[in-house]
């Protein structure tokens, strides 16, 4: 970790069972064999996986029968993915807790259907793999734009140059996009790319 860090940014703890939880939901949105093995060496009773499809599900699936009781969901992509992870959680009961892994776009979207279907902080656990792609949300013109590899990047809504900042905003599930010649039109930093 460096010196400096923003406080916004999200950190990312090592992933494990919550022992207090009376079943579990998993969404696994990107391939991680190793976090797979971790998890199945003492996986609880109780186990939905919601899996989107990519290199590596045999790892998840293994995850699964390791469980008893597990049920697979299979799914094409992040929008069937959510839609998925909206209905389970519309017949979830108390005790539930919530894993999702993968790029940080598809966890904060799954996290705001969460939050929306009554859970709190303490119920969801989060574990970023995948690309570090940002989504980035324009201050000027209120659009997210998706998966931003590099320190500026046009806006998808508006147009514009935009200026990715570390600032990270749990609420719209996005790091903040500034105009980045708003001081001096047409003057901008070398692009870099940062987040492969």
């Amino acid at each position: 970790m460096s010196a400096y860090s923003i406080k916004s940014q999200p950190v990312w703890p090592a992933l494990d069972w919550d022992a207090s939880g009376r079943r579990h939901l998993l969404l696994a949105g990107a391939a991680d064999a190793a976090l797979a093995a971790q998890l199945a060496a003492n996986a609880p009773a109780a186990l939905d996986l919601i899996v989107l499809r990519h290199d590596g599900d045999a790892a998840w699936h293994a995850l699964a029968s390791a469980t008893p009781d597990a049920a697979v969901h299979p799914a094409p992509d992040q929008t069937a993915a959510l839609g998925l992870l909206r209905d389970l959680l519309a017949g979830a009961s108390m005790g539930l807790r919530l894993y999702l892994v993968g790029s940080e776009p598809l966890i904060w979207a799954a996290a705001q259907i969460a939050n929306a279907a009554g859970l709190g902080e303490a119920e969801i656990r989060r574990h970023r793999c995948g690309t570090l792609a940002r989504p980035v949300y324009c201050v000027h013109c209120k659009t997210v734009t998706p998966a931003v590899h590099t320190n500026l990047a046009p806006c998808a809504g508006c147009g514009r140059t935009l200026f990715v900042r570390d600032h990270f905003s749990r609420r719209l599930g996005a790091y903040m996009g500034f105009q980045a010649d708003a001081e001096e039109p047409g003057q901008l930093p070398a692009v870099e790319r940062l987040y492969p």
